[in-house]
């Protein structure tokens, strides 16, 4: 991990603006995952637009009103407009950081209707929606289970984005929308729910939840995991659901599902060998499973995720 002590912090600093930034002016959005470089340093700058940064692997440092702070895997936070901030990797564990960028105009009207919604006037995602004066702060840090939605709902903000079909800015909208209702719900939960010294048990279950994620492509099977945790497969998958939220087999699946649609469209490999990759065997089984958890088969997912990636570099006509 970086020095919290690196000055990442710069007095000449960029100021970004939203017509260079964002798609059009009548409609203030952008949304990209980025792929840091070993010790590659963003510079210090600020924006006149909203950042929503998610943090999808690695960890880094983040510098942001002054302070320093340590971001990893699962961070999810919120960038006011105006605000200096800076991003710095280390060597190792390099991060993946989906940006999501946008005016407050573009959302004011459709959250108005939630403004009466205590659960969510109290967020402080949608808050500053509500107010003219944007200042917050905004820090989540997202538990396993809530990671992979995450990952799915930001995957598919981006693919309708890029694709850019036709009704794609009414979709946009309808996606960003879901996205914040999932995290003020992660929010209220955390509020009702005080920080309490973890179990022994809900400490072996999220050591387990991590390994899954990090070993997806192993075999592994329910007595498997049960037995490492010296636990009954019945009281593990007990357990196992009433703390990560999802049984043992859905967590295990949405894990190596999500891996295999970076594969299909980061790689050209082919169908088999990523399903094999994931920890499938059964290509009949991997294909049936991909389609019933995405809506589209591995290769009707590639077709699509080519295509938007063709799209999006294509020079303007």
């Amino acid at each position: 991990m970086i020095s919290p002590m690196s000055n990442i912090g710069d007095d000449h600093m960029t100021r970004m603006d939203s017509g260079k930034f964002l798609e059009s002016r009548d409609f203030l959005f952008h949304a990209a995952p980025y792929r840091f470089s070993s010790g590659e340093i963003v510079p210090s700058h600020s924006h006149d637009f909203i950042e929503l940064a998610y943090v999808a692997q690695g960890q880094g440092e983040h510098y942001y009103k002054g302070e320093y702070y340590n971001i990893a895997e699962g961070d999810v936070f919120m960038i006011e407009p105006d605000e200096e901030h800076a991003y710095r990797a280390g060597n190792a564990h390099l991060p993946v950081v989906y940006n999501v960028l946008f005016q407050p105009e573009l959302l004011r009207r459709e959250l108005e209707p939630l403004a009466d919604v205590a659960s969510f006037v109290d967020f402080f995602y949608l808050e500053p929606f509500l107010r003219k004066t944007l200042r917050f702060q905004g820090h989540l840090r997202l538990k396993p289970y809530e990671q992979i939605e995450m990952e799915s709902l930001l995957h598919r903000l981006i693919l309708d984005f890029k694709e850019k079909k036709l009704g794609y800015r009414i979709l946009t909208k309808t996606r960003l929308i879901e996205l914040f209702i999932f995290l003020s719900r992660c929010h209220h939960d955390r509020k009702h729910s005080p920080l309490q010294e973890l179990s022994s048990d809900e400490k072996v279950i999220l050591h387990i939840s991590e390994f899954i994620r990090k070993h997806y492509a192993q075999p592994l099977t329910l007595a498997q995991v049960s037995e490492m945790c010296r636990m009954s497969q019945t009281g593990f998958s007990t357990k196992f659901k009433q703390y990560i939220g999802k049984t043992f087999t859905e967590f295990r699946n949405e894990t190596r599902i999500r891996v295999a649609k970076q594969l299909l469209e980061q790689s050209d490999r082919k169908i088999m060998e990523v399903a094999q990759d994931v920890g499938y065997e059964d290509l009949s089984f991997f294909n049936k499973m991909f389609k019933n958890m995405v809506g589209f088969s591995p290769s009707q997912y590639r077709n699509a995720a080519t295509t938007a990636t063709h799209a999006s570099n294509s020079p303007p006509s």
